[in-house]
């Protein structure tokens, strides 16, 4: 076994562990460290479908994700969010991998008002998996089931349940998907200040602890930052907007894989 597979083996169990095999969730959740549920921009269509509904007009995006620096397991996505009256349908794409390890995702999902304050959401994602001679292609359904609310003006919570289903990989070992949980909180001090707190649980793991601060210098600059626990992951980004554009740089440090950076370019359509 060559170390592609090595690699390819631990990336499973890593994206496994999070409940969603591979998606990419955009440069601002990368810099973050995965606190996404109350972010309320495009990738919501990944992180929390229930956001999506805040956008006010259709918005494309794409994604590169280069988990620690390895380039075979570059994740290129890109996401697509289209307003309603009472909602907004949002569409995703995501693949990665080489000649030994294939994963694709497609995935539909509609989130709605509930009331003024109260939105929810559900997903459907096809994925599908073409690792050669060891797993051949492997196909799999999931959902994900998402709910926000603002409490305030300041204080807003969300929640993002993943393969509520808890859906089957494989009859060997009865392998599975797993389950993923984040519940989060987001206080706005100011116009420029926003701080996150959030627990996010595996059905295999611990939970892991998260924190993170955005913060806005101008009109045109946003500046982010997150950790997380269990693993330990710092990371920081920066984002930049320009007229119907906006570029959102970041990375992720794990304490011993190292760097993992994230580039996002959003268009927002007149």
């Amino acid at each position: 076994m060559n170390y592609h597979w090595i690699i390819s083996l631990f990336i499973i169990c890593h994206f496994n562990a999070k409940g969603q095999i591979f998606q990419n969730s955009g440069a601002l959740s990368t810099s973050m460290s995965g606190l996404n549920v109350n972010n309320e921009d495009i990738w919501s269509v990944n992180n929390n479908i229930s956001q999506l509904s805040k956008i006010k007009k259709p918005e494309l995006s794409i994604s590169s994700f280069q988990p620690f620096l390895i380039k075979d397991f570059t994740t290129s996505s890109i996401v697509f969010g289209l307003p309603t009256k009472k909602g907004a349908f949002g569409m995703n794409f995501s693949t990665n991998g080489n000649k030994h390890l294939q994963m694709h995702n497609v995935g539909f999902g509609y989130s709605q008002k509930l009331g003024e304050n109260i939105q929810s959401g559900i997903k459907l994602n096809y994925f599908m998996i073409n690792a050669g001679d060891y797993y051949n292609k492997k196909s799999i359904i999931s959902a994900d089931i998402g709910f926000s609310s603002k409490l305030s003006n300041e204080l807003q919570l969300g929640v993002c349940i993943k393969n509520p289903t808890f859906t089957k990989l494989s009859n060997f070992d009865d392998e599975r998907l797993a389950t993923n949980i984040q519940l989060a909180a987001g206080y706005k001090f100011s116009n420029e200040l926003t701080l996150h707190t959030g627990v996010e649980k595996s059905i295999f793991y611990p939970a892991s602890f998260l924190a993170a601060i955005e913060y806005q210098p101008s009109e045109k600059i946003f500046l982010s930052g997150g950790i997380k626990s269990n693993p330990s992951i710092a990371s920081f980004g920066i984002s930049m907007s320009q007229k119907q554009f906006t570029i959102c740089a970041a990375t992720q440090i794990h304490q011993f894989l190292g760097w993992s950076p994230d580039l996002s370019i959003i268009y927002q359509f007149k």
